[in-house]
């Protein structure tokens, strides 16, 4: 919405504020053209890789992407952190108990922010009890010592049952787009957490953190 010049786009659109959509709408497609404001960087969130830096703001780049009747191509924005569950269901309904992972975008300040809303996702409660969670993160990469930070607001019908609930709300891995230096050790606490570093990509996965995402927890990240 700020960047004027991309007004009359009709062929592209964001699904929330984070998530740049360019659907096939020809036949025959085999590659698109992707308008990237330049307010922000992009990540592809497919191969997680950069494919557009942040510069002059109201601006735009264009890049020719791979697509066709199989592939929608879709990209994150830099400094968002947007939570997913990546087992194939055959409904939502079923999604509920799978664990989530983290898909954390860097900005140009290697940094980013995001948020879940987490409920029963069957009645009302949340409303009528107060029974629902707002976990935000925070990730800082800007410096040697890097930080990955998690705070909950717990309604006031969760707050005493925390411990109850955390099996279903887990999250299983994190995955950080944008890193320029492969890290030495990732821990919570006193505990060491696995990873995997592709310094090519400038991506990082932390593998299996098994946390909750309705408590409070900090990850340092050392490189």
């Amino acid at each position: 919405p700020k960047t004027e010049s991309l007004f009359s786009v009709d062929d592209q659109y964001l699904v929330g504020s984070d998530l740049l959509v360019k659907p096939v709408t020809a036949p025959g497609v085999v590659e698109t053209t992707v308008k990237f404001p330049t307010d922000d960087r992009w990540y592809d969130a497919e191969t997680l890789l950069l494919v557009s830096e942040s510069g002059t703001p109201g601006s735009y780049n264009e890049i020719t992407v791979p697509s066709d009747i199989d592939t929608i191509p879709v990209f994150q924005r830099g400094g968002s952190i947007i939570a997913r569950k990546l087992r194939l269901r055959r409904s939502t309904h079923m999604m509920f108990k799978d664990p989530y992972t983290l898909y954390i975008a860097l900005d140009s300040s290697m940094k980013a922010t995001g948020s879940i809303y987490m409920d029963d996702e069957e009645t009302f409660d949340h409303e009528k009890k107060a029974e629902y969670a707002v976990a935000t993160f925070t990730a800082d990469f800007s410096q040697k010592t890097a930080k990955i930070k998690h705070v909950v607001e717990l309604g006031a019908g969760w707050a005493g049952h925390v411990d109850a609930l955390t099996d279903a709300y887990i999250i299983e891995r994190i995955v950080v787009m944008g890193v320029q230096e492969a890290p030495n050790s990732a821990d919570i606490g006193s505990t060491a957490l696995g990873f995997t570093s592709d310094s090519n990509a400038k991506v990082l996965v932390i593998r299996k953190p098994n946390i909750s995402a309705i408590a409070d927890w900090e990850m340092v990240v050392k490189r």
